[in-house]
């Protein structure tokens, strides 16, 4: 073969590898595309709004802040870090027959690309707290859990809830939300069971109060076992039997027991949890920004640690954190948890952020548009 020959065959060879390469990467950027597009946007789901009584209750401030006083203008700057990403992740309890959507577990994730660590932050739902203006209305003083509940009915999409929770979270907390997610419990319980259900340690206690309690779910026996979806959504969902604190902790262990099993995944494993999961989640993040994400972290699941917290932080790692107490909310006695903010904020910012803190005059949330159409399409 010739010099001339050779070069020309070199030549094909090179091209039918380009080719090959370049119908390789259309294909997985279709592919990538195709999965993405089974994400549901927050503005995309439509809320129903409550009669007008049940509006006028969940909507009516216990605690009124005087209409001198601005929280706006009270409350401190949110402070982010460009090495840290959080994510409000919240799971709802979703029944047709029930207007008022109430957020039954907000998790903070927040991934600290420097230190290789995500701290899933559990905020107990019966905390009573001060909400922030949102779509025209407010502030005002009630659990934190009926955020999502307002926003959602004031704007009339799920997004609304996202964004009022979120800027409660920022303004209370100092605490930049960077993006939100949403899942409802029958979605919690098809994720674990497209990845083959969690392994848990269950105690003596919680085995008994399922098995007697929980009509959905058959017997469930004390000790480390593989839960499937509805015997693990049971277990995140205990608290009769100790405390909502314990109650944020089962949740989180459930998350770890799952983040632990996507660790050794193959890529057609991958491939079938994500065409499992991806349908049953609502993310206000971009497929850019879920791209961008995945590649940056994909790398980092192997030797990711994780840590978690409960907010309010417990009275005996933060001295003087919370205490309970009995109010009237909506005419009836009722037993919420109160903190203070001001050492639970600290507490946090120095646990995700620590040193190399960005200062900036509003969160994600914070300058949102008290106007309903204007907050949608920002």
């Amino acid at each position: 073969m010739s010099i001339y020959q050779r070069k020309k065959w070199i030549r094909r060879i090179l091209l039918i590898t380009v080719l090959a390469l370049s119908a390789i990467f259309l294909a997985a950027v279709v592919y990538w595309n195709s999965m993405l597009g089974l994400l549901t946007r927050p503005e995309e789901i439509q809320s129903t709004a409550p009669h007008q009584e049940t509006a006028a209750e969940i909507s009516a401030p216990a605690e009124t802040i005087p209409e001198t006083t601005s929280p706006e203008e009270t409350w401190p700057e949110v402070i982010s870090d460009k090495a840290v990403t959080n994510i409000m992740l919240v799971g709802q309890n979703w029944r047709e027959d029930e207007p008022n959507k109430l957020s039954d577990t907000m998790i903070l994730c927040s991934i600290n690309r420097n230190t290789r660590t995500m701290t899933m932050i559990s905020i107990l739902r019966d905390l009573y707290i001060d909400l922030p203006t949102y779509a025209g209305h407010g502030p005002g003083r009630n659990r934190i859990n009926v955020c999502y509940a307002l926003g959602s009915s004031w704007t009339g999409t799920s997004q609304g809830g996202m964004e009022m929770l979120a800027k409660c979270v920022e303004q209370n907390f100092g605490v930049r939300v960077d993006h939100t997610v949403e899942v409802g419990f029958d979605a919690f319980s098809a994720i674990i069971d497209a990845l083959g259900g969690v392994k848990i340690d269950v105690s003596q206690e919680e085995a008994a109060y399922m098995t007697e309690k929980v009509g959905y779910i058959g017997a469930v026996e004390p000790g480390v076992q593989t839960l499937d979806g509805m015997e693990a959504l049971a277990y995140a969902r205990i608290r009769k039997i100790d405390s909502d604190r314990q109650r944020s902790v089962r949740q989180r262990t459930v998350i770890s027991s799952l983040l632990e099993k996507c660790r050794d995944l193959s890529l057609i494993e991958l491939h079938r949890m994500a065409t499992a999961v991806f349908p049953y989640i609502i993310t206000d993040m971009t497929n850019e920004e879920i791209t961008n994400y995945v590649w940056e972290f994909l790398p980092m699941v192997k030797d990711l640690q994780l840590a978690s917290v409960t907010i309010p932080v417990d009275n005996e790692t933060l001295p003087g954190s919370m205490w309970h107490k009995t109010i009237d909310l909506y005419g009836y006695p009722s037993d919420v948890v109160q903190c203070n903010v001001k050492l639970n904020r600290n507490y946090l910012l120095a646990l995700l952020l620590g040193k190399g803190e960005e200062k900036i005059p509003a969160g994600r949330f914070q300058n949102r548009s008290c106007n309903p159409v204007e907050s949608m399409i920002k």
